[in-house]
């Protein structure tokens, strides 16, 4: 994870909801017929100052390893056959039925447990929901890395990168962008509303909107994209406020979109669309017949499961928005009883704690100890998020596969801590040359200068509206 955790998300979602995924981790493998207790295989998670970590050690040796490595193919022949199935058929429409249930509920008047109660499931319904998302990016990143080594391997010298040839297809995150842009134009079609957005600040927008009819109508629109994008989540804690609870992030992307007459969402994925299909003709015509097939194969594998990335991770966070407005309804409540200073502290107590304060909020009592508990693991949380956590523990460890070196395999390049020079992974080709606008985390977005680098932590899907505004893109993590 990009920051530092809330106590109340690694309690729920790292120690009880991933237990879960844990277990259903081992289903899958059971199914490929062999027993774990042969490898001494102990998967687990665990936080490190504040960071998550997960670590699978398996005891290998000459007479397990083809037995290992036969499992292992098993494996992952289950998740590529079960896995999309278990995630579109199962996995997704359970997470959607829990999240519209509680989406029901009315908090003002639900007793302060069937909050706590609701916060619980959301959270380790989301857990398990990540698993299914999981195997969704591992059958992504696994295919696209074999059209990848295939690449570098057999078509060298034409700097060809698995990326290439897997842009461009439809996607939720598209649709948002589509939307958004749908209301850019509605504002630029009215002297009216691009007067009044154009010197109106962004925080102050959806005030000056209500004071017309026109930009009531505008409002009422922004709310329907909220309701169906605002759910796009900045990192995996429930503490930071999603795009619904904290719209400052989209109404600065508004703001640069309407400034941007030209700008055209589908228009532009049709081009990338045919470019990519264009490279896949070329490159298919100058491979003789053997590779042309390999390369047809691998890339009808990848051009299969990648679109299933982003899919899967649309709807991460989605039940967020819900959970946070159960979450603060019981924390305004425990600040009004004296067990809190703040409704967003209930993020940081565990639930242990929290059953305590609402015990005390019952019989009339306060907790000052918990509001004091609270305020401190809060202190340590923005303390921690100034250290860089390091890519594996220990750091000096490297990633095999029982006597070979899979480290070429790792998701992070190695950098010497002071150099001129940082070297990580080319997702996309080009050259480009122009200043660097740093972006560190939403609270950042409106230092976005247009034909910028953007240069930040981390990309989830909540952070495309600033790639529209980007000449090129460096992150540390993300896709």
């Amino acid at each position: 994870l990009p920051e530092p955790l809330s106590p109340l998300f690694d309690e729920l979602y790292l120690r009880e909801g991933l237990e879960l995924s844990i277990d259903a981790v081992m289903a899958l493998f059971r199914m490929s017929y062999f027993r774990l207790e042969d490898f001494a295989c102990r998967p687990f998670f665990t936080t490190i100052n504040g960071y998550a970590y997960s670590r699978a050690n398996v005891k290998v040796n000459w007479r397990t390893l083809p037995v290992l490595l036969g499992a292992w193919v098993g494996g992952v022949r289950v998740m590529f056959r079960e896995g999309p199935v278990y995630w579109r058929e199962q996995a997704l429409p359970t997470h959607l039925t829990t999240i519209e249930r509680w989406k029901a509920a009315d908090a003002a008047r639900a007793p302060d447990k069937r909050l706590l109660a609701g916060v619980r499931e959301l959270a380790v319904e989301d857990a398990r929901y990540w698993f299914a998302c999981a195997l969704m990016i591992g059958c992504a990143k696994i295919t696209d890395a074999l059209l990848g080594r295939f690449l570098t391997m057999v078509v060298r010298g034409r700097g060809l990168t698995s990326g290439m040839f897997l842009r461009g297809f439809p996607s939720p995150t598209v649709d948002a962008e589509v939307e958004l842009e749908g209301l850019a134009e509605r504002i630029r079609s009215s002297d009216e509303l691009r007067t009044l957005v154009a010197v109106t600040p962004a925080a102050g927008l959806p005030e000056a909107l209500r004071s017309t009819t026109i930009g009531e109508d505008l409002l009422t629109a922004f709310s329907r994209y909220l309701d169906r994008y605002g759910h796009q989540i900045y990192n995996l804690d429930f503490v930071a406020p999603t795009q619904t609870d904290d719209p400052l992030p989209v109404l600065l992307s508004l703001k640069a979109m309407v400034q941007q007459p030209d700008h055209d969402p589908r228009a532009r994925q049709r081009a990338i669309v045919a470019e990519r299909d264009t490279l896949v003709e070329e490159t298919a015509r100058s491979l003789d017949p053997l590779r042309r097939k390999l390369f047809r194969v691998l890339l009808g594998w990848a051009q299969r499961f990648g679109p299933y990335r982003e899919q899967a991770l649309f709807y991460m966070g989605a039940g967020w928005p819900t959970l946070r407005r159960l979450a603060l309804e019981l924390g305004r409540r425990l600040v009004e009883s004296g067990s809190l200073l703040a409704t967003d502290d209930v993020f940081f107590l565990e639930t242990p704690e929290i059953e305590a304060a609402i015990t005390a909020r019952v019989t009339g009592q306060d907790r000052p100890d918990l509001a004091r508990l609270a305020h401190e693991r809060r202190e340590l949380r923005e303390n921690r998020k100034r250290l860089h956590p390091p890519p594996v523990v220990p750091p000096e460890h490297k990633l095999r596969f029982g006597p070979f070196d899979m480290s070429a395999w790792e998701t992070q390049r190695h950098n010497e801590p002071t150099g001129a020079v940082l070297h990580g992974f080319a997702v996309s080709p080009g050259r480009v040359t122009a200043p660097a606008s740093v972006i560190r985390s939403p609270a950042d977005f409106s230092r976005m200068e247009p034909g910028t680098i953007l240069v930040c932590p981390t990309t989830t899907p909540a952070w495309t509206p600033l790639f529209t505004q980007a000449r090129g893109l460096v992150t540390d993590v993300g896709g």
